[in-house]
């Protein structure tokens, strides 16, 4: 069978473009607009979940809108080359990538674990929509573990996993996908389990994220709170 290098060529921009889109720093960028070192706050990554608890709930909102939005962007714009099937998921995971280790923040960044959420939305929207709503719930009942956010994706895939099961559809690129949220609640375990295997550090993290009151009125009340913890 010879080779289409249309293609390739096609999957190779789709990825280098997910790449950029993903290393768009929205977490760093908000952050310093309030005077705030994201890497040296919190959780110390440059994510939704450290921008919301830790500078505030609108801004943490606005990156949150932000890191969906370059996660599906980076799959519409690989559909958009008519890259087919399984192989958007390159182009999703090329946006992971890019939030990972970001070319504008010093190769450094957050989770990604809104940028999968909106590679889900993208690839199979009918069902990521109760998926998402099962991880929020789950998110939100587990707030106080610093682990919620695991939580939330694995109950999110679990959901998905059930519905393309039960109603046979979509089950390649749930698989896919499936194995893409893997990969990001590796990285991110690893990434906690270094900091809280220091003695007492569990609790030093867990203080430092959730160290604003969720019934804060303001976004200005947790951005000025948020430097006491660099």
């Amino acid at each position: 069978m010879p080779i289409d290098y249309v293609i390739i060529q096609k999957v190779i921009a789709a990825v280098l473009v997910g790449y950029l889109l993903g290393s768009i720093p929205f977490a760093l960028i908000a952050a310093r607009l309030r005077g705030v070192d994201i890497f040296s706050t919190g959780s110390q990554m440059a994510g939704t979940a450290n921008v919301f608890w830790n500078v505030g709930r609108r801004t943490g909102t606005l990156v949150f809108i932000g890191d969906v939005a370059k996660g599906s962007a980076a799959v519409i714009i690989a559909q958009m080359l008519d890259v087919s099937s399984l192989l958007v998921l390159l182009a999703g995971g090329a946006a992971i990538f890019g939030h990972w280790k970001s070319l504008f923040a010093g190769f450094r960044g957050g989770d990604g674990m809104a940028s999968l959420m909106g590679v889900t939305l993208a690839v199979i929207p009918s069902m990521a929509l109760l998926g998402i709503a099962t991880g929020f719930a789950v998110i939100l009942v587990t707030r106080r573990s610093i682990w919620r956010s695991s939580w939330g994706i694995a109950a999110c895939f679990a959901v998905l996993i059930g519905l393309s099961l039960y109603y046979k559809v979509d089950q390649e690129m749930v698989l896919g996908l499936t194995g893409l949220a893997g990969f990001v609640l590796v990285r991110s375990t690893i990434a906690r389990r270094r900091r809280i295997d220091l003695p007492g550090e569990e609790e030093i993290l867990l203080d430092l994220e959730l160290d604003i009151d969720l019934d804060a009125d303001s976004d200005a009340d947790l951005g000025s709170a948020a430097p006491e913890n660099r």
